[in-house]
């Protein structure tokens, strides 16, 4: 980071590196030439300082000044907050670690390594050292509440009742150390394919689930029974194509409940919550990867410009968001006669000829891929590309409709393909159209209302 003259540590008002030669730092969602710079051992200093002020049943004060800037109220990212969440954790253990402690003490080290799990899977680094740092903190966390668990002898607290501290406590320690530990396991076998690895996936899945509603966390279980859900539905897609219509009723439900939970949160905290735009992101990788690209394109467009209006444009949720939005309006197309996948760039001549860069391969290389000039019956949109129907004769009201391909079916002679078009007007139902009568929306045309 460059930092600009005059810029100073909003804490000791240093301009230089600290005592230990680091120098200031600003990861968070400050902006402007100097405001939110500070020193990281300042920073630590602070939130020890607001940790021993706050009240012992008080877990959200205490994790505050290690997780969100003062000034802009806004998680800490990258390096920074690896940083902070382990001196969280160093904090807590001298502080609170010692063997007889009470109970809440022993909940601030819990605390402290749930923030370190939450700002390891932030990080989006998947190496082997990260891995194993994640495994030994995930552990570490189980191991603590197990061990609590048995000291106090809690396997009635959780019929007490709900207002009682045992109930309170007990609800804490499994939904949000327990619960989390088992979530973060599961989250890190994710994309596995291992038979192995993709069973003990939802063991921890299905186990966090459980803790959830255990505790009444619903929020929380109906966004793993969503991840569950499209998890199986595809697994079996790729098992059993037989199984396609009980498969997509399936992901079009898992669907439905990743859309309900980011409603509920967009009703809960707002949309410049960074939690909302967080979990519009995944939703909307979800809508991506079913090819709902047009739900998915418009949803980040607004998720992309609110980061920016609340991160900044460096911020990483900002740049995350861009990158999906780039992929959001990649128009993907197949070319005859070899079928192979290129992107289209734009059309020229009055449609006939659409411009094209391919073949694409993953993971995608733009320097070995070339730009051609292709006709555009040769031109096939793959599934997720947007379009619009032209020259339909037998069904002229889809004439001008904007939809996006979902599938491909044979046509009646059984030597030509049918495009399953689904469009995005409200009551116009989905149809099979030809590829000579789609042309591709390279721009989204503002939403009907209709």
């Amino acid at each position: 980071m460059t930092i600009p003259d005059g810029a100073a540590c909003y804490f000791c008002l240093g301009e230089e590196a600290d005592e230990e030669g680091k120098p200031l730092v600003r990861d968070c969602s400050c902006r402007g030439d100097s405001a939110g710079f500070a020193h990281s051992s300042c920073l630590t200093k602070y939130a020890e300082q607001k940790c021993k002020q706050a009240d012992d049943q008080d877990m959200a004060a205490f994790a505050e000044p290690w997780e969100k800037c003062n000034n802009c109220k806004q998680p800490f990212q990258n390096q920074l907050s690896i940083d902070l969440v382990s001196a969280c954790y160093l904090f807590a253990e001298a502080t609170y670690g010692r063997e007889g402690n009470n109970k809440y003490d022993k909940m601030k080290v819990m605390e402290s390594l749930r923030l370190k799990i939450v700002a390891l899977f932030m990080l989006n680094d998947y190496s082997n050292e990260v891995a194993d740092e994640k495994r030994r903190v995930i552990n570490h966390l189980l191991s603590m509440v197990d061990q609590t668990k048995k000291d106090y002898k809690m396997s009635r607290w959780i019929h007490m009742p709900k207002d009682s501290e045992e109930y309170q406590y007990y609800r804490v320690l499994c939904g949000e150390y327990e619960g989390i530990a088992h979530h973060s396991l599961g989250m890190m076998l994710w994309g596995e394919s291992s038979e192995e690895n993709m069973k003990t996936m939802i063991m921890h899945l299905k186990k966090a689930r459980a803790i959830y509603n255990l505790v009444g966390m619903t929020d929380k279980a109906k966004h793993l029974d969503t991840m569950i859900s499209v998890h199986t539905a595809k697994k079996q897609t790729e098992n059993d194509q037989n199984l396609s219509t009980n498969v997509a009723a399936e992901l079009t439900s898992g669907l439905q409940k990743s859309k309900d939970t980011y409603e509920h949160l967009l009703n809960k905290l707002g949309a410049n919550s960074h939690e909302t735009i967080a979990l519009g992101l995944q939703y909307a990788r979800l809508l991506w990867s079913m090819s709902h690209c047009i739900e998915a394109e418009r949803l980040v467009t607004k998720l992309s410009a609110v980061s920016r209006q609340v991160h900044g444009p460096d911020h990483k949720t900002t740049i995350e968001a861009d990158e999906l939005l780039k992929k959001c309006k990649e128009r993907c197309v197949y070319v005859l006669p070899d079928n192979k996948p290129f992107q289209a760039l734009r059309y020229e001549n009055d449609g006939e000829i659409c411009v094209v860069t391919g073949p694409v391969a993953m993971p995608r290389n733009l320097e070995d891929e070339r730009m051609y000039h292709i006709a555009n019956n040769l031109v096939i949109p793959r599934k997720g590309c947007a379009v619009i129907c032209r020259g339909l004769v037998s069904v002229p009201h889809l004439n001008g409709e904007l939809g996006e391909v979902r599938d491909f079916k044979s046509d009646d002679t059984g030597t030509g393909i049918l495009l399953a078009v689904h469009f995005e007007k409200k009551g116009v139902m989905s149809a099979l159209v030809k590829a000579e009568n789609l042309h591709i929306a390279f721009e989204l045309p503002s939403k009907s209302s209709a």
